[in-house]
């Protein structure tokens, strides 16, 4: 996952390579967007490496920080005074001495405004060849640390935030302590991953009869017990000077190089990335899973029997506007269709099917993904959950009653039923005058109405009443046939209408959220 050295190489006047700005605003993005989804304090961790590579990178890479860490007496402090030529700080091997980190600069370039950002105070520079000539060293900056193994608390802290924030780190130990647990336990496992910026140093070797071979080929065992294989031990006598011309030139080469600052926020990237780490795989958010949720929503919504519905709808609202008005009473008094209307909040399974449907969605696009993953799709997807089930059930109201909007031709049906209304009533009026008139008081009718024509077989009110009613109760029998036809059609549009809405909220409410959580795992995912 690291880039490489060469990648990583600034240019003469020590600017940033391009590839890890880059990289580091990749991180940025994708750690903003974890806020959404890992746990406060890893947010919070991840926020502080970005912070501390920032802040390192803006001093830039023509000084090389190298802290020299060990516990006490292990003598940190005479390997920092051999290699600046002078006694600087205060050495022992019975206690600890070193209370606060020691700085020493060698060459000419400015490192006070580094070493206030790594908040420092004691400084000391380490002079130029008398002819004004550069040594190897120039451009290193040296930091004697408090013992790690210190009983004052403050050391142990400062230690810890320092090691968090130099580009080298040193570790020095002795043929008595390069094996205690303090140690490998408390730093080198832990710093496994930053393996690029670790160098091991064995002092007091002057004490053992092969020079320190055996034990420093044993504390390179351990070394690599710690995750770090294949580790090189500098055997090294701070009080003879033996090895340091070894460790010398090794110290220059890192600081020729001038990488040293972005190698470790190149690791440090590498780590906070594995803190990331996307593990298992999404499925399809908008294949065949989509069109699953799709189908136990329209379940749900209960596309089928709102078309039913519909049907009977158009059909009831046919013959009151078209059936013979004498018998549209018994119609009207008959339960409505619309109070069958299933969907959410109007039947008591198609709440518990939707969720079911989503629920379903949401696990099938989980696929094989591990924490927090998982419960991020379940959440978006029921993020609106209400607003999509008060969707389907407007979206099922409004299609149905669209099933009961009348045609134009319904109209002119309804025209022609009252006209044979109107002709049945005036036939059954005009009988009732003359029966009562002329056959119950027996009055002469001629003066007040005029004579009754005759049919050629029945008497013309009559054959008003008769046809009247007949051919409307006709007319309405016929029409069942053309409304029977629309109202299937209408049931198979409402199915249609409520499926392709139910499609268009289903991916508005629920797919697009899942998809965005995808998009965000994705841009994460991409660090590693």
């Amino acid at each position: 996952m690291a880039k490489s050295t060469e990648e990583l190489t600034p240019d003469a006047e020590g600017r940033i390579d391009s590839a890890l700005v880059a990289r580091l605003d990749a991180f940025d993005d994708a750690a903003k967007l974890a806020t959404k989804y890992y746990p406060e304090a890893e947010v919070e961790s991840l926020d502080a490496l970005r912070a501390k590579a920032r802040g390192r990178l803006r001093h830039g890479t023509r000084l090389t920080v190298v802290a020299i860490a060990g516990a006490t007496g292990s003598g940190k402090s005479s390997i920092v005074n051999r290699l600046a030529g002078t006694e600087l700080t205060k050495s022992s091997v019975r206690r600890p001495t070193t209370s606060a980190t020691h700085a020493v600069v060698w060459g000419d370039e400015d490192a006070g405004p580094l070493l206030d950002w790594l908040d420092i105070s004691h400084r000391y520079q380490v002079e130029s060849e008398a002819d004004g000539s550069a040594t190897p060293l120039d451009g290193l900056v040296l930091l004697d640390l408090p013992d790690h193994d210190s009983t004052a608390v403050e050391h142990r802290i400062e230690v810890d935030r320092l090691v968090e924030l130099v580009d080298v780190l040193v570790w020095v130990t002795d043929p008595q302590k390069y094996a205690d647990a303090a140690l490998h336990l408390g730093y080198i496992q832990p710093l496994a991953h930053h393996a690029g910026i670790l160098r091991f140093v064995l002092n007091q070797v002057d004490r053992l009869e092969d020079g320190g071979a055996s034990v420093a080929a044993d504390f390179g065992r351990l070394v690599a017990d710690d995750g770090i294989a294949g580790a090189e031990v500098l055997p090294v006598s701070a009080l003879t000077g033996a090895g340091f011309d070894r460790f010398e030139a090794e110290l220059a080469e890192a600081i020729a190089a001038r990488n040293a600052a972005l190698v470790r926020v190149d690791a440090d990237l590498a780590e906070a990335a594995s803190a990331l780490a996307v593990e298992g795989t999404f499925t399809d958010a908008e294949g065949k899973n989509r069109a699953t949720l799709i189908e136990g929503l329209a379940e749900a919504a209960g596309s089928d029997a709102a078309a039913d519905v519909a049907v009977r709808h158009h059909t009831r609202q046919g013959s009151l506007t078209m059936g013979w008005p004498f018998t549209r009473w018994a119609r009207r008094l008959a339960r409505k269709p619309l109070a069958d209307l299933p969907g959410p909040g109007r039947t008591g399974a198609a709440e518990p099917r939707a969720d079911l449907a989503i629920r379903d969605y949401a696990e099938a696009v989980a696929g094989t993904s591990k924490t927090p993953w998982p419960a991020a799709v379940r959440n978006a997807a029921f993020s609106e959950r209400d607003e999509l089930l008060d969707d389907l059930r407007r979206t099922v109201g409004r299609e149905t009653m669209k099933a009961g909007s009348q045609p134009k031709w319904w109209l002119a049906i309804a025209w022609l039923q009252r006209i044979l209304a109107i002709t049945a009533v005036v036939g059954l009026v005009w009988l009732i005058v003359v029966a009562v008139l002329g056959g119950f008081f027996q009055f002469d009718t001629e003066p007040l109405l005029p004579p009754t024509p005759e049919a050629e077989w029945m008497p013309l009110p009559s054959a008003l009443l008769i046809g009247g009613a007949v051919i409307g109760m006709l007319v309405a029998l016929l029409m069942r046939i053309p409304l029977g036809v629309g109202a299937q059609r209408r049931g198979r549009s409402a199915r249609k209408a409520i499926e392709k809405q139910v499609h268009d909220h289903a991916q508005a409410r629920v797919v697009d959220a899942v998809v965005a959580v995808a998009v965000d795992r994705d841009a994460i995912a991409s660090l590693n």
